[in-house]
């Protein structure tokens, strides 16, 4: 079921290849280990690909397409997984990655105004930025965790309603 889905959208060791940042990592990419459909390819996939999602850096693919090699998850899974992030959500996953640092750091958040300015930077970045990257972190790995459970559990149903099918 899962090949053949993938397989509507295209995605594919060679089309990946040909794509100018995902050559960075040559013919790993077509290693068979990540095109697989194993329990712990699938949740570890969406754990990399959502923990990806909150590294506050362009480029999240590469980051989920990094763990998915180091560690052997289903490759197009972490990158469908990384749309956790996207136009809609980020400003809201950024919001309360910075309040989630700011309740940790026992801080009040401040409001701000972003402009970009090197004034900005040196006066008002300097007291945003630990909060947010610690609320990013934290809440990277709670979502990540969350996110490879549920695919867990869906697993366990699906194979639960073959099983009574047959």
């Amino acid at each position: 079921m899962l090949s053949g889905w993938l397989s509507r959208l295209k995605l594919d060791p060679d089309s990946l290849r040909q794509q100018k940042w995902f050559a960075l990592f040559g013919e790993r990419l077509l290693a068979p280990a990540l095109w697989q459909g194993g329990r712990r390819a699938l949740c570890g996939a969406i754990a990399s690909g959502i923990f990806a999602s909150w590294v506050p850096m362009p480029m999240h693919s590469l980051v989920a397409v990094a763990l998915a090699l180091i560690f052997s998850f289903n490759l197009p899974l972490a990158l469908l997984a990384v749309w956790f992030n996207n136009p809609l959500t980020l400003p809201f996953m950024y919001l309360y990655a910075y309040r989630t640092g700011c309740l940790v750091l026992q801080q009040t958040p401040e409001p701000f105004h972003l402009t970009w300015s090197l004034h900005w930077l040196e006066h008002e970045a300097a007291t945003l930025v630990p909060p947010f990257l610690l609320g990013s972190l934290l809440l990277a790995i709670l979502t990540a965790a969350v996110g490879a459970l549920l695919t867990l559990l869906l697993l366990k149903l699906g194979r639960l309603g073959q099983a009574r099918t047959h």
